[in-house]
Order: C-alpha cells, then structure tokens, then sequence
C-alpha cells in the first residue's frame, strides 16, 4: 500500500531495530499521547503564550497563531476524547495526533521567536519561559520518539536562540549561549529518558512472555490461550467470523510412563511430543494446557479440515519415542474438539466443549478412531 511507509517512519524514529519498534509501537504511542487531564494543561499554557501575544501585539500574524492554536487544540481535545475514554487508539488516529501536536510546537517555537523580538513587556520573559517547558515537554513526553524529539528541539530551539541574540544589538548574546546549552542539555535528558523507557518496556516485555510460556516444553501455556481467544473475540467484528476449532488433546497413557519409567523421562517425553504436536499443527497456535493436556486452536477456512487434522496429531503422538529408555515408549493421544466461533461468551465455554469432547473421545477408546466433535451448533453461518 502506499501508505505503508507511515508505519516504517513512524517506527524509525523510535531509535529501535524494525521488529522491536513494531512490538513496542503500543507503548510507545501510550507514552507519547496525553490524556485529557495533561492535554488540558499544557494547551493552557500554549494559548495562554499565543493569547497574549495576540492581545498585547495585536499584529495580523498574533492574531493568526492565536487561531491556529486555537484550531490545534480543538482536534486534539477532539481526538483525546473520542478513542482515550477506554479504547483503544487506532495507529492512524495516534500518528494524525502526533503530528498535529508537531505542527503546534512548530508554532509555537516561532511565535515565541517574534514575540521576544518585539522586546515588549512581558513578551520576552514570558516567551522564554514558554520556551524553556516546551524543549522539557519535548523531552519527557517524546523521549520514546528520539529521533523526532531531538530534531525537534534543535528546530526550535536555534531560531530562538538567534533571536536572543539579535536583542538589543547583541546585548543578550551570553543569555543565547545559556539556552542552546540548556537546550542540548534538555535533548541529552531526551535520550537518557528514551534509554530507561525501552529498558522499562523490554523489562515488561520479558515478563509478559514468562507468564505466556510453559516452562517446561517452551509453548504457549493456558494463559496465552486464554489471551487469544479473548483478543479473537473483542477484535473480531461481527457477522465476519469464518469460525474457529479448539482440538484439546490428551496424552493416553502419560500416567502409566510417569510410573513405570520416573518424572524425568515423563517430562522428556512430553517435550518430545509437544514439539511432535508443534510440527504437525503448524502454524497454527498450539498450547499446553497443563499437565499432559494441550490444545490447538485452528481459525479460518482450516476449520473444515478439524478432524482430518485431528486424527494426524493422533497419529503422530501415537509413533514410539526412542533414545529416553531401553526400549521405545508408546505415549498415544485423545483428541476432542469444539467448533465454535465469536459467539462463545468467554475462553471458558468453548474450552469446556472442547473438553467434553474429549471425554467422549476417551470413552470410544482413544487414538484416531475416537476423534470426537461437540457442540456444533456453535459454528458460524
């Protein structure tokens, strides 16, 4: 798409390799974007700098920054009320903010510029103190972005810079000093804050990868799955859903392995059968669920071939593990499935069809003749 560039550039100023930005881009809008409280704040502090200028000044381009600020903000109250009252922004939406709010302090660094240059009081003093917790804003708040807020510093921080120094006839040029080293101290803060949020965030990152991974076989674990469907359902719109099939299998005769051969060679058998399962079921999500129970979830038009895919995996956990005894062990499998779509109220009910179906599964004998379908009636017209 044409548009795809947007999102690489969007991701190139994070400062961070491609994949990583990608994974992070969630956080780093939530901690670009104000919420209404913040944005409330700074906007007052933003039309109250361009309102006097416009008061005092009274000049045609005053009058018209006065405007554009006033323009500005609206959109962006606008928008901070419509997608962060508890939903979440759209990229899009969250890129259109940014860059409006770039526009805005674009603005503001050259309205501050003319109105010290005026030399009419208390338009310089005011200016600069505009312009010292515009640089700090920049940052904090942009300190995810840092290949934007560095840029952004500098631009406005040289013209003011000039400004200064042109005063009085050079009068002020140490003061112009004091600030671009104020200001370069202000960017280096932008980049030891941009150090401590990817720290922070990859931190996070690792623990929510931890809580979502069964530490003995490396899969998703029931958490994890229980994420996917519930992401599946809120993401979902309705009357799009082209179904999805839960095939919960389970290991027919772990518990008898566990006692004949020790815990150890248990759990080897399981990572052997779960990277069997993972081979055979790819690429679809398969996760274990605890003990010697896992699932795989299927969606889209693979759903049709459910059972055929069922009696594969049936299959394949059947064939003997070598190397973990003297002889080869036979673990074999159950498997039971639910058909099912955005219409399940929660994780917990399809689960519990798919279980049930597995009962039946168990009942008829196990393995690849026992495959067992319930609660059809849940696929999706």
């Amino acid at each position: 798409m044409a548009t795809d560039w947007l999102p690489a550039l969007f991701d190139w100023f994070s400062g961070l390799p491609r994949a990583e930005a990608v994974r992070h881009r969630r956080e780093i809008v939530n901690s670009v974007m104000l919420r209404p409280v913040p944005l409330l704040l700074s906007s007052c502090g933003i039309l109250l700098m361009s309102g006097t200028a416009a008061l005092f000044l009274a000049a045609p381009w005053a009058i018209a920054w006065f405007a554009a600020d006033l323009f500005l903000m609206s959109l962006r109250f606008w928008v901070a009320w419509r997608f962060q009252r508890g939903v979440v922004m759209p990229e899009r939406i969250a890129r259109l903010t940014i860059s409006l709010a770039g526009i805005t302090f674009v603005l503001f660094g050259f309205g501050c510029c003319a109105s010290f240059l005026t030399g009419l009081r208390p338009m310089p003093m005011l200016a600069t103190t505009s312009m010292m917790a515009l640089i700090a804003g920049l940052a904090t708040r942009w300190a995810a972005l840092p290949r934007l807020a560095i840029p952004a510093i500098t631009a406005v921080s040289i013209p003011f810079c000039v400004a200064i120094a042109l005063t009085d006839h050079g009068a002020f040029a140490i003061g112009a000093v004091q600030f671009g080293m104020v200001a370069a101290g202000t960017a280096t803060l932008a980049l030891q804050n941009h150090r401590t949020l990817v720290a922070s965030w990859r931190a996070g990152h690792h623990a929510r990868e931890l809580a979502m991974t069964d530490a003995l076989t490396g899969l998703p674990n029931r958490a994890a799955l229980f994420d996917r469907l519930a992401t599946r359902r809120a993401t979902v719109a309705p009357g799009t859903d082209s179904g999805m099939a839960l095939l919960f299998v389970d290991l027919d005769r772990f518990k008898a392995i566990n006692d004949r051969y020790g815990h150890t060679v248990g759990d080897r058998i399981l990572v052997a059968l779960a990277r069997r399962l993972g081979e055979v079921a790819a690429p679809h999500f398969v996760c274990r669920l605890g003990g010697d129970e896992f699932v795989v979830m299927v969606e889209g038009a693979a759903v049709a071939a459910a059972s055929p895919m069922a009696r594969r995996i049936a299959d394949v956990l059947a064939e003997p593990v070598t190397g973990l005894a003297e002889e080869a062990i036979v673990a074999g499998a159950s498997v039971g499935i639910a058909l099912g779509s955005s219409v399940y109220d929660d994780p917990e009910r399809i689960l519990a069809d798919a279980d049930a179906a597995l009962y039946l599964a168990k009942r008829a004998g196990g393995g690849r003749e026992a495959v067992a379908v319930a609660n059809a009636r849940f696929v999706a017209a």
